[in-house]
């Protein structure tokens, strides 16, 4: 699994069309809360499995894409359990870092560990409730926001990017860190036979919950494919969209910023 390449321009030649796209997949909010809150608790111990313990890199990577100064306030939208959060916070140590989650659960896990941390004198985020496509703050309230594996998840993706660029100030980032899926060839026929018959297994034995193991790489195949994301975040205000390429080409780092000059609540 490699570093990533550079950042490819939106606009870039495509692949060819992913045929998983139009599969029936249910994004009901209610369910997909529900379907996190049952795997919280060991959410965090599949993730490092899953991804061979890179997980933390592309955290990392995508946290520095944010180019945070001291000062700022940073948003982490579908912060999960938190460690994208704790990430900003980590890099940025005089940012005022804010994780948003709607499963209950997982923001339950978020504020645990915060609290183990702060019991060790590390800054640490505020976690609230709240929904990717609803977000309860004003415009530009934010310096940049990140979302990680979480857009994936909801049932409107062009209305969430239209939601994190509205709460980003003029000359802010928007940063995407998400399961995508890889490009032809041997990297997407590996990945495709680990997410769809290793990662449920995985799951089944780890957290005894094989159905939210099998509704990852069907929402995978079901996602737009990485060049097919830069095109949405373009199309909804995000200038300068690029991306970068993890793990075979399966995971993806996407980057806009919101134009100097936007308007509150314009899209272009």
């Amino acid at each position: 699994m490699g570093r990533g390449s550079a950042l490819t321009p939106a606009g870039a030649p495509a692949g060819a069309p992913g045929d998983g796209r139009a599969l029936p997949l249910d994004r009901d909010p209610r369910r997909i809360a529900a379907m996190f809150g049952g795997i919280a608790p060991r959410y965090d111990l599949m993730n490092r499995l899953m991804t061979g313990g890179r997980d933390g890199h592309w955290r990392r990577s995508a946290a520095r894409e944010v180019a945070p100064t001291p000062g700022d306030r940073l948003l982490d939208a579908c912060c999960g359990t938190g460690d994208l959060s704790f990430t900003l916070a980590e890099e940025c140590p005089g940012c005022e870092v804010v994780g948003l989650d709607f499963a209950e659960a997982m923001l339950a896990r978020a504020r645990g560990k915060a609290a183990a941390r702060q019991r060790r004198g590390r800054h640490v985020p505020t976690f609230v409730r709240g929904d990717l496509l609803d977000l309860p703050f004003a415009d530009r309230e934010f310096a940049a926001v990140t979302a990680g594996w979480g857009v994936r998840n909801v049932p409107d993706i062009a209305r969430a990017f239209a939601e994190m660029k509205r709460v980003t100030r003029p000359g802010g980032r928007v940063v995407c860190l998400e399961s995508t899926q890889a490009p032809d060839g041997a990297g997407r026929h590996f990945h495709r036979v680990w997410m769809g018959h290793v990662v449920p297994l995985l799951g089944r034995v780890v957290t005894g919950d094989a159905t939210a193991y099998a509704y990852l790489p069907a929402s995978v195949e079901a996602f737009p494919r990485a060049e097919e994301l830069a095109a949405i975040m373009a199309a909804a205000g995000l200038t300068r969209v690029r991306y970068r390429r993890f793990g075979v080409g399966a995971v993806a780092i996407h980057v806009g910023e919101v134009p100097a000059d936007v308007a509150p609540g314009a899209t272009r």
